[in-house]
This record gives C-alpha cells, sequence and structure tokens, in this order.
C-alpha cells in the first residue's frame, strides 16, 4: 500500500514503528509491558503506541508486514514461547516437589504423636510404679560442708 500522505498519518506510522522496535528490543514503555517479555502482535504494538489498532489494518497494512516478519525474526518475543514451555515445566516440578513435602510433614507429625503417646504412656507407668513400691529411703545425697 502506498504511504500515507497525511501529517497524523505519518506521525501514526512513526509512533506505530518506534513502538515496534521498543517492544522488539524487549523496551517496551507501557505499563502492561514494562520489563516483560511481550508476544508481538497488532493490539500489543497498538497499545505501546498509544494509538489504536484499527488504522493499522486500513492505513498502514505495511506496518502490518513488519509486525508478522518481527514475529518470525528470533528475539525475546520468539522465545517466549520456550520460556513458557520451561516455566510451566519448573512450576510442575515444583508442585511434585510440595506435595512431597506435605507427605513428609504428615508423617513426621504422625510420628510426633506416636512418640508423646509413648512418652505419656511411660510416664504414667513410672506414676503408678512409684505409687505402688513401697516407701523406700530416701536416696543419701551427699552433703557438702559450706564453704568458710
Amino acid at each position: 500500500m502506498a504511504e500515507p500522505r497525511s501529517p497524523s498519518a505519518l506521525s501514526a506510522a512513526r509512533a506505530y514503528r518506534a513502538a515496534l522496535a521498543r517492544l522488539v528490543r524487549g523496551e517496551g514503555r507501557h505499563p502492561d509491558h514494562q520489563g516483560r517479555i511481550v508476544r508481538i502482535n497488532p493490539a500489543s504494538v497498538a497499545r505501546e503506541a498509544a494509538k489504536s489498532r484499527n488504522p493499522l489494518y486500513t492505513t498502514h497494512r505495511d506496518i502490518l508486514d513488519e509486525i508478522e516478519a518481527a514475529v518470525q525474526a528470533p528475539g525475546p518475543s520468539r522465545d517466549l514461547a520456550t520460556r513458557v514451555l520451561e516455566m510451566e515445566a519448573e512450576i510442575a516440578l515444583l508442585r511434585s516437589e510440595a506435595r512431597r513435602h506435605s507427605e513428609e510433614k504428615r508423617k513426621l507429625a504422625s510420628e510426633n504423636l506416636a512418640l508423646l503417646l509413648r512418652a505419656r504412656t511411660a510416664e504414667d507407668k513410672l506414676t503408678s510404679l512409684q505409687r505402688r513400691a513401697p516407701l523406700a529411703p530416701a536416696a543419701v545425697m551427699p552433703v557438702r560442708p559450706l564453704p568458710r
């Protein structure tokens, strides 16, 4: 399509191209794009340019071709799918580890309860034996003389 002639159309084309270049570099300025790798498409380019996306389809078809070329080129947006797969695998691993840790925690709590029960039973048995035993002479403890 021929280059638009009106000053506003030229300004919009510059804004779209600048936005596309920022997104390709991974340096988006829009709050939704800052610090993130953004999937490049007409909507994200229009959002970054703070323009409507309708002119991209009606007046700036050449910029749509540039967007398509940017999507196919290697770069941060191209690596996005790979990164998403890596992160999904990491999430699955972390979830399985969380389940394993939860199971270990349940087993340890059960073991602690069993040990507590054994300790209380032993204490009760000792108390019972002490009550039944005849009064034994008190254990003689050595007495140290007081220092002078």
